[in-house]
């Protein structure tokens, strides 16, 4: 099984042990005086009983290092609630070690569940890094103790090891983000000019005194018939009868009077 170094426990961590019925009482007593002599004055072990975890109203983000269902001998199973009072209690940052009988054959409605169900079922608590430490078979008295704690027998069982860790911040918080701005573009630098291109394609008001430069005359772009003034004769409209008392015809009514009488 796991030990100590496993979990990386120091001096000055709050640690919290859970545990349930099935814990052998000696062996949780001897694990508890471990950890009090690794965390030291400056740090606390607080031991819980699972079925008052959710009773014990701890403040968010008390332990640093969370162990449940480690003591040899127990048979801890963790509901979705459970593991997410240890993501809650836990600081961002720390970790959770559990152990945990699973089944290794696909089961329908099992109350034991496989090891990748166990490992979703931490991630959605919110913790990440979820990863198996360790499998090992179960000794005969956990055998035994899941029949008569659980209610179920199997014999595809074994005994695994999971641990998960809290991301560092809490749900909630918030944090001034750091925006890296591009530097604007500088504009595209125009090609230079090739000065005799330049020149060839200037026009300036000395070269209009130039005697070298020769000018168009606009009169010479009219033909002689464009000079000679129209007939009056042709500018007047067609006459609507003459001699007679006129009648407007259709050509001379005003397009929207044509539009009433086409109504009528």
């Amino acid at each position: 099984m796991a030990g100590m170094a496993d979990y990386g426990i120091s001096a000055g961590q709050f640690v919290a042990v859970v545990w349930d019925q099935s814990s052998p009482l000696e062996a949780l007593k001897d694990l508890v005086d471990k950890l009090q002599k690794l965390t030291g004055d400056e740090g606390q072990v607080s031991v819980e009983n699972i079925n008052q975890l959710l009773k014990s109203a701890h403040k968010e983000s008390s332990f640093d290092i969370i162990l449940s269902g480690v003591i040899p001998g127990s048979t801890t199973l963790h509901s979705t609630e459970i593991l997410a009072e240890m993501a809650r209690i836990l600081r961002p940052g720390g970790c959770l070690f559990l152990r945990e009988p699973v089944e290794t054959a696909v089961v329908n409605n099992s109350k034991v569940r496989t090891t990748s169900k166990l490992c979703s079922a931490l991630t959605l608590s919110g913790l990440v890094e979820v990863k198996e430490l360790q499998q090992e078979s179960l000794s005969p008295k956990e055998i035994q103790s899941v029949q008569e704690h659980l209610g179920y027998q199997s014999d595809n069982l074994l005994s695994v090891h999971i641990t998960g860790k809290k991301p560092n911040f809490e749900v909630g918080s918030s944090s001034q983000l750091k925006l890296s701005l591009a530097k604007k573009a500088s504009p595209p630098v125009k090609p230079a000019v090739d000065p005799a291109a330049a020149k060839l394609w200037t026009l300036s008001a000395n070269d209009m005194e130039d005697e070298s430069v020769d000018l168009i005359d606009s009169d010479e772009l009219l033909d002689p018939e464009d000079f000679k003034k129209p007939d009056p004769a042709s500018l007047r409209a067609p006459s609507c009868g003459e001699g007679k008392k006129r009648k407007a015809c259709k050509n001379c009514l005003p397009s929207s009077m044509k539009l009433q009488l086409l109504y009528f």
